[in-house]
Parts: structure tokens; sequence; C-alpha cells
């Protein structure tokens, strides 16, 4: 019998996962602030529930506050700035203040949950290390594949933009164009590029803080090349060209480190993955084998000590084949 047969505790478990999806839902609905926003709708097509999700939001005061104290808490803890540059980095329309709270919230709740239905303490810390690890890795993931994208989309778009430079357009009508032609991520960022211009900021600004954003030293550089080039004069077709040419020679480099790395990457990754096969083979083979290793305080400890070791050797073997270019 688990602690939710009373029916009192049930009713109460029930309103609060009710109570924990309205957060979830509302927070994840709501933009940043104004600016933000605007620049955000700018780069995608208009969507009309903007409007009324922000006059049904305005109602809720008491979320309102918790998102401010929850931004002022993160802001004097020091991780705000972090949560924001990662989520413009993965472009999502969410303030940094209102991902930390919905975070906040069902790691609070939902391991209480856990355990509620469970009873167990086990599963309970499972639950509450899933759930501050996971959004953390997979915001992390989203962030690397969508630099990994736009990095190879760069080159070609330097060579476009040196050719509409020659075809007589000025930098900013050759990036507007662009922005119109590439696919994203390389479109949506110009895109940003062309709304910021809009709004009142220079060129050159808004290049730079797209730099940052995206955290990519080979567009780092096409930045300080336009911001040379509009320093000391130049011709910037020509500079971005050699730019591009450069940026295509150190990812066929790459892709040969990676290819000669390819035998210390496989090993690393067989490390990790037959050991946990192995055991899986065993249990399914003989359960009764393997019950101690799960059901003892001994085979426990073990756990702990294999999953320490393990990836202790996963992360130095892949530290001895990870190669910067």
């Amino acid at each position: 019998m688990t602690v939710l047969s009373d029916p009192i505790v049930g009713i109460t478990v029930l309103g609060v996962v009710l109570g924990i999806g309205a957060v979830v839902v509302t927070v994840l609905r709501m933009g940043g602030d104004s600016a933000s926003r605007t620049v955000y709708m700018s780069a995608k097509r208009p969507d009309r529930r903007v409007k009324r999700l922000d006059e049904a939001i305005a109602a809720m005061p008491a979320l309102r506050r918790a998102v401010e104290l929850t931004a002022d808490l993160a802001s004097r803890r020091g991780i705000l700035g972090a949560a924001e540059r990662s989520l413009r980095a993965a472009d999502v329309p969410v303030r940094p203040a209102e991902l930390i709270l919905v975070h906040a919230v069902a790691t609070t709740v939902l391991p209480l949950l856990t355990y509620l239905l469970t009873g167990s303490p086990t599963s309970t810390v499972f639950m509450f290390v899933l759930l501050l690890a996971t959004p953390l890795l997979g915001l992390r993931a989203v962030v690397a594949r969508r630099q990994k994208r736009f990095a190879a989309q760069l080159p070609d778009a330097l060579t476009s933009l040196a050719g509409s430079l020659r075809a007589g357009r000025s930098l900013a009508q050759g990036i507007e164009a662009l922005s119109r032609e590439l696919s994203d991520p390389m479109g949506r960022e110009l895109r940003k590029v062309v709304a910021e211009v809009r709004l009142g900021s220079t060129l050159q600004d808004a290049l730079a803080d797209a730099s940052k954003r995206l955290a990519s030293a080979d567009f780092r550089w096409a930045v300080l090349a336009v911001q040379i080039q509009s320093e000391v004069g130049g011709n910037l077709a020509e500079l971005l060209d050699q730019v591009a040419a450069t940026m295509r020679e150190r990812a066929r480099m790459k892709g040969e480190v990676k290819a000669l790395t390819a035998e210390g990457r496989a090993s690393a990754m067989m490390l990790v993955i037959m050991v946990p096969g192995l055991g899986l083979a065993m249990w399914a083979l003989n359960p009764s084998y393997m019950t101690p290793l799960f059901s003892t305080s001994t085979g426990r400890m073990l756990i702990a000590i294999s999953t320490v070791m393990i990836s202790g050797g996963y992360a130095w073997m892949n530290s001895m084949v990870k190669i910067d270019v």
C-alpha cells in the first residue's frame, strides 16, 4: 500500500500535479521583455496568438511576482546571465527566469510526488537527479547542434555575401538578401540582425551581438573583418572570400583529425557501453545471479564505484583524442 491510498492525499497530489502543469504551460508560453520579443518575432512569422497570451498572462500577478523573485535571486547567484546566453544560443523565446522557475518547481515537487507514489527513497533520488540534469544537458545539446549547423553554413554564406558586394549591393543590403534566402539557423540569425538594425542598432553592434549569442569563433572572425574594414577601408568582398577559404580549410583539417582519432573515440564509447550491456545480458540470462548486485548494500556500492570509474575513464580517453584545430 502506498501513501496515495488516503483519498485526501490523493486529491492533494492531483491538485499539485495540475498546478505544476498550469505553471509549466503558462511560463513556457511567456516570451521575453518587449525588445527581445520584438526582435524574436521579427525574425519569425508573425503569431496572432502572442497578444492573446500576453493578455491572459497579465491577469496572473502572482506568477509574474514569482518570476521577478526568481530573476532577482538567480541574478544574485550569478546564474541568470549564463541561462540567458544558453537560451539565446538555442533560439528559445523564453526568459531565463521563467525557465529557472519551472526547473526549480519541477525538481522540487516531482521527486516528492515520486515518493508519494512509490514510497521508495531510491526512486525519489533518481527522479531528482534526472530532473536536475536532463534540462541542462538537453539545452546544451540543442545549442551544440545549432552551432554546428551554423558553422557548416557560414563559409557559403560569406561567399554569397562577397558576391553580393561585388554586384554593387551594400553590406546591409547583402545581409538582408541572405536572410531571406538562407535556411535556419543562418537565415534566422541574419533576420535578427536585420531586425535589430531596424530598431536603431548599428550594423556592427548587431553583428557583434550575434557573434556573442552564437559563441562561434569563425563568425567572430568574420565580424572582426567587417569591423576592421569599416575602420581602415579595403576590399571587403576579397577579405570575406579569404575568411571563407580559411574556414573551409579548418573544416577539412577537423575532418582529417576526426578520422585519425576515430579508433580512440570508439574505444572510449565501448568502455561506456560494454559493461552495462554485459550486465543487462547477464540479467536477461540469469536474473537470480544479478539480483544481489541491486538488492544488497555491497552490490549498490560496487555499482557506484563502477559508474565513477567508467565515467573517469571515458573522460580521460575522450580528452586524449580531442584535438583543437
